[in-house]
């Protein structure tokens, strides 16, 4: 940035001796006509210059530069103009190249750094996302997470950090010109600063309107991807109800309203550009005016060369001056998008681990339930006084209606959420000292929606374990789970890519699979919240089928929809409202247990 700045600077500085000495008419005495001899005179008025510096003090002393610059052009008085201006075209033409491969160079280096950036912020956001507990990620969005990830992070790659290093470039650029010009005619430079702090104060009052039309226009982006992506995922829905008309419409106010938005801020940042021309205009028309005046005057010492070249460097500064008023614009844009980046990347996890935190690869004993509380909101508790034990090998059932709890507790057990109150203790070692890498690898977990991602059948099984798994292993996985079946069918085997949410795959199938994915990891203790519940009753004895015969010599806990899937548990759990009312096996609480009694009636009923 430097290199480019002072290499502009000394190449408008040429226009002095060209407009001077070049086409100065009347030159009658002619010393210096060839290289050799011209940079001879030159070189020694250097030596000599530089022969009298012996301190910092000296360098920066003006006076001492004024001997310095008298013998240069007396020099060029007595130089052939012919020559000086093959000479300072050719100077011309090397200065300029050297100020672009600084260019180029800063370039470079620019790209490096703004690309390595945001890549890094992407990874951090993405990694803070990961990281975050299920009820931060319930609360938020997926578009509006998009936008933070894209949209917000591109503007601060294109507006911020470009802008930013701009500033540092024509900042440099300035202090050169600026330097040129107060050298040249301190006081002309200073009438031109006149009309320079209306022009900022505008400039000002113009970013503020470009920042809040810019935070709306985030909000509405977000809201837009948020719709956009939560309609193309219900779309059985919005057909089956023939609300295409219905949401056609509210996306169609979101996004008018994104428009307004976007338009104000677009003619707000309109407004600097005929802003900065005219601020360019009445300084420029003020110089020459003023400037032109002393050149004309018959004893002026300001000669026409010196004059020009005073004009090159104000209008030279020009340009960097309207960079620096469109990247405060664009800066003031960006830091509504940091502001929205800054509230992923300062927040921090509910879910934390210290450095007390303690190795457990296996289950050996007991799960103990000790007084858990837990509540979403503070005013509203979803768990109260849950205390119970799951031994080893046992096969334990949640049953209650919707809303009591069930899932929530299998949560608090693999730390998706923390209790409020109580512990719950693995083996004797309570759930939150024990490294959470270690702590979910104990559990192998089934959930009701069968979640599978755009990848290979092989990939999906061996996602459920961090060890390495061969062939072997993912197709022993898939054999216990009945999945092997079907697999075997499909056109690439193992190799088969599942389309989006599995969708060539039925609810059947994809639910084995979850089975096979939660059993390949050979983890002690099996998860199956109501795994069976949105299947038909071939799809749900095929299922039913796969979870006995992977549940085999392991601890189990399974949320049950069906009673008739969990008759035969060591242990049955009756929760309701957030309490857990009882306790047995299901002949034990069809004697004692009203509230069983009614749920295994309700259902048996129906069926």
């Amino acid at each position: 940035m430097s290199g480019y700045a002072i290499f502009s600077g000394i190449s408008i500085m040429m226009a002095i001796p060209l407009l001077d000495f070049v086409f100065k008419p009347g030159k009658t005495k002619i010393l210096y006509s060839d290289f050799p001899a011209f940079f001879g005179a030159v070189r020694d008025v250097f030596n000599n210059f530089l022969s009298q510096q012996n301190s910092f003090f000296t360098w920066i002393d003006k006076i001492n530069y004024k001997p310095f610059l008298t013998e240069l052009k007396s020099i060029l008085e007595v130089t052939d103009p012919i020559f000086l201006l093959w000479f300072i075209s050719i100077s011309v033409i090397f200065l300029i190249v050297l100020k672009n491969i600084f260019y180029y160079g800063n370039r470079v280096m620019f790209i490096n750094l703004q690309g390595k950036t945001i890549k890094d912020i992407r990874d951090i956001i993405y990694h803070k996302y990961l990281y975050q507990p299920l009820s931060f990620l319930r609360k938020n969005k997926v578009g509006d997470s998009l936008v933070r990830m894209v949209s917000d992070v591109n503007i601060i790659s294109n507006f911020f950090i470009n802008s930013f290093f701009n500033i540092i470039r024509d900042i440099i650029l300035l202090v050169v010109y600026i330097i040129i010009a107060l050298n040249l005619n301190l006081k002309l430079f200073i009438i031109g600063l006149v009309l320079l702090p209306l022009f900022s104060y505008l400039v000002n009052l113009l970013g503020g309107k470009i920042k809040k039309y810019s935070q709306r226009i985030q909000e509405q982006s977000s809201q837009l991807f948020s719709n956009v992506e939560e309609k193309l995922n219900s779309m059985p829905i919005v057909k089956a109800f023939s609300r295409e008309n219905y949401e056609y419409d509210r996306f169609e106010k979101i996004n008018k309203k994104h428009f307004r938005f976007w338009r104000k801020s677009l003619l707000y940042s309109a407004v600097n550009v005929p802003l900065s021309e005219l601020n360019s205009v009445l300084i420029g028309v003020v110089i020459l005016m003023i400037g032109g005046k002393l050149v004309l005057a018959a004893d002026s010492s300001f000669s026409f060369g010196t004059f020009m070249t005073f004009l090159l460097a104000v209008f030279s500064m020009m340009q960097p001056t309207k960079n620096l008023t469109n990247a405060y614009i664009n800066i003031r844009k960006a830091l509504v998008s940091l502001d929205r980046i800054m509230v992923i990347l300062d927040r921090k996890s509910e879910i934390t681990e210290s450095k007390e935190q303690v190795e457990k690869r296996d289950f050996e004993q007991k799960i103990v339930f000790n007084d858990i509380a837990f509540s979403y909101q503070e005013d509203k508790k979803v768990l109260e006084n849950i205390n119970f034990e799951v031994k080893k090998g046992e096969k334990i059932a949640l049953v209650g209606s919707s809303g009591s709890g069930k899932t929530t507790l299998v949560h608090l057990l693999s730390r998706m959420y923390d209790p409020d109150a109580g512990d719950i203790l693995i083996d004797g070692i309570p759930s939150h000292k024990i490294k959470l890498k270690d702590l979910r690898t104990l559990f192998g977990t089934v959930t009701q929606e069968s979640i599978l991602f755009n990848d290979t059948v092989f990939n999906n099984i061996s996602y459920g374990t961090l060890e390495k798994v061969d062939e072997e292993q993912v197709r022993n996985a898939a054999k216990i789970a009945f999945a092997d079946e079907f697999i075997d069918k499909l056109p690439q085997k193992y190799d088969e890519i599942l389309q989006v949410k599995a969708s060539n795959l039925s609810g059947g199938q994809r639910q084995r699979l979850c089975i096979a994915r939660a059993i390949v990891g050979n983890p002690p203790i099996l998860i199956f919240d109501e795994a069976t519940s949105s299947l038909d009753t071939e799809a749900e004895r095929k299922v039913q089928q796969a979870i006995e015969q992977a549940t085999k010599n392991r601890t189990v806990i399974v949320i049950a929809h069906r009673l008739s899937t969990i008759l035969s548990s060591d242990k049955i759990i009756v929760l309701d409202q957030g309490k857990i009312v009882c306790i047995g096996h299901h002949k034990e609480l069809l004697e004692t247990c009203e509230r069983y009694k009614t749920l295994y009636n309700i259902q048996f009923e129906m069926d």
